[in-house]
């Protein structure tokens, strides 16, 4: 890689940027540090944020450098709202004291307007919230893990694996679809 991949390093550094390195291996997120011909130093962070440590990379491993795409500015969204994308999960209320379905759930998920994340045991898992709920079938308002709507989805409730109700991109979705009434 050559000059046009520095200077766009540079600017990512002079900024402040998040960018996504890919080498043969693997994907590191993080902060440029230090840049030369030769080596990349990184302040690497999760993919939820949070610092993990400092890493050298050597240029000539790598492939691809991701700048500010969406996947790079949902990682700098919960990196600035640590307190909505890693505060306390809700939860359902009675969920301590009362039995609960699968069915259950996603009714009170619509009673709640709940933005929830379902693992079904379909080749595809939903974030989305409950239109309406049947005996044995449910439609859900899905949205991607970036808050773009997209379209509606009807599943049979056995196929529900698992209804989470609260983590950290459900939350980080809920709060971007509230910036953007």
């Amino acid at each position: 890689m050559g000059n046009l991949l520095i200077d766009r390093l540079l600017h990512a550094q002079r900024n402040r940027k998040i960018v996504a390195i890919h080498t043969g291996e693997a994907m590191f997120l993080g902060y440029l540090l230090n840049i030369n011909p030769e080596l990349l130093v990184v302040r690497t962070i999760t993919r939820q944020g949070l610092l993990t440590g400092v890493r050298s990379i050597n240029m000539e491993d790598v492939q691809r450098v991701d700048f500010d795409d969406r996947y790079i500015r949902l990682i700098e969204f919960k990196e600035h709202n640590p307190e909505i994308a890693f505060g306390q999960p809700a939860a359902p209320d009675g969920i301590d004291t009362d039995y609960f379905t699968v069915t259950e759930l996603l009714r009170k998920a619509k009673e709640a307007r709940q933005l929830i994340f379902l693992e079904t045991t379909l080749d595809d898992d939903f974030y989305g919230y409950v239109a309406a709920v049947g005996e044995d079938e449910l439609q859900l308002e899905v949205y991607t893990q970036y808050a773009e709507e997209d379209g509606y989805t009807m599943l049979s409730i056995d196929k529900v694996r698992s209804v989470v109700w609260s983590d950290e991109t459900t939350r980080a979705i809920e709060l971007l679809l509230q910036q953007k009434q």
